[in-house]
């Protein structure tokens, strides 16, 4: 019979389903892995791999817990980022600063991990939603600059931003990519 490492069941049931989170984290953010798997989390959790059944029925339940987890907060950041400033511009420079940042790895690598897996209703649903609502920050000041359709552009944007990462860890200079990014916002971006 497994020891108990908590006062109650339940507080010992949720100790390890977060470090199993913390070591999905882990593992997306190691270059060799790079994704959501039992085999790589399990024994960063200090749990064999058939034992991880017992917390997630599945990869794909333990990929949307981990999103569930870490997307909120980075949606969070990309607000307090817009709030700083007034002009709908500065915001959008201000949200985009943000998705180029590497501060904001583990956030893409979130997204791409759910992209990578196979694509039930489920996952394919729950993507996305995750683009849609971490877009939706920067619709009103489309909106507020006249863009032509600022839903789809507000995608489109978070998107061309959230692949930099991946880009520039293939292609790019780590410095120049985010820059040059940001410079394409500035670009296609009206003037207010």
């Amino acid at each position: 019979m497994p020891k108990i490492m908590a006062p109650t069941v339940k507080e010992h049931h949720a100790q390890r389903r977060q470090a199993l989170l913390d070591a999905a984290k882990e593992s997306l953010l190691n270059p060799s892995i790079r994704s959501v798997n039992f085999e790589a989390v399990g024994p960063r959790a200090g749990l064999r791999r058939n034992s991880v059944y017992l917390y997630f029925p599945s990869e794909n339940h333990l990929a949307l817990e981990l999103a569930e987890d870490v997307l909120p907060g980075y949606q969070e950041q990309l607000v307090a980022a817009m709030k700083r400033h007034r002009e709908p511009r500065e915001q959008i420079t201000g949200y985009a600063k943000v998705i180029v940042s590497p501060d904001a790895r583990l956030a893409h690598e979130v997204l791409r991990n759910l992209e990578n897996r196979d694509r039930t209703p489920e996952i394919a649903a729950k993507v996305k939603e995750y683009y849609v609502e971490l877009s939706r920050p920067i619709v009103e000041p489309l909106k507020a600059l006249k863009m032509t359709d600022p839903e789809t552009t507000a995608v489109l944007l978070f998107t061309m931003l959230s692949s930099t990462q991946d880009v520039t860890e293939k292609v790019v200079d780590a410095k120049a990519g985010p820059r040059r990014a940001l410079a394409i916002v500035d670009m296609i971006v009206p003037k207010g």
